[in-house]
């Protein structure tokens, strides 16, 4: 990112209160919009804007061991799998190669922090917009 964007970032999580604007401002589009699970380590460009922290295995490269031939959750058998899901949105939407990325493992340290400010501090890696 820019300086400009680091700059910003740092001046946020200086001041509290402006970060905690910035985390409920996050979380009051992210939570209902995508169920976001607020992770800090926010990946749903690449996983067809479905959050995969939704899995209670909390798999973030695809699906476990466990899925079912129907598509259905090993541990909450009346749910999908979350991947299942992602993968027919993927599909839908023409960004299945999005899925071949592998994405960095969580760092809990992130946890219930924005998102936004750490693409914009370099904490974490940006969103891909773009199509395949």
């Amino acid at each position: 990112m820019s300086k400009v964007s680091e700059n910003f970032a740092k001046f946020c999580e200086k001041h509290p209160r402006l970060y905690a604007c910035a985390v409920l401002a996050e979380n009051a589009f992210k939570k209902p919009v995508f169920r976001c699970q607020d992770c800090g380590q926010c990946i749903l460009s690449y996983t067809a804007f479905t959050c995969p922290m939704r899995c209670p295995k909390q798999m973030r490269n695809g699906p476990c061991g466990g899925t079912r031939e129907d598509g259905r959750c090993e541990v909450y058998p009346e749910r999908h799998c979350i991947w299942w899901l992602i993968y027919r949105r993927a599909k839908r939407m023409g960004r299945l190669k999005k899925l071949r990325r592998i994405q960095k493992p969580v760092d809990r340290r992130l946890q219930h922090t924005s998102a936004w400010l750490n693409v914009f501090a370099g904490k974490i890696d940006p969103p891909s917009w773009g199509k395949d």
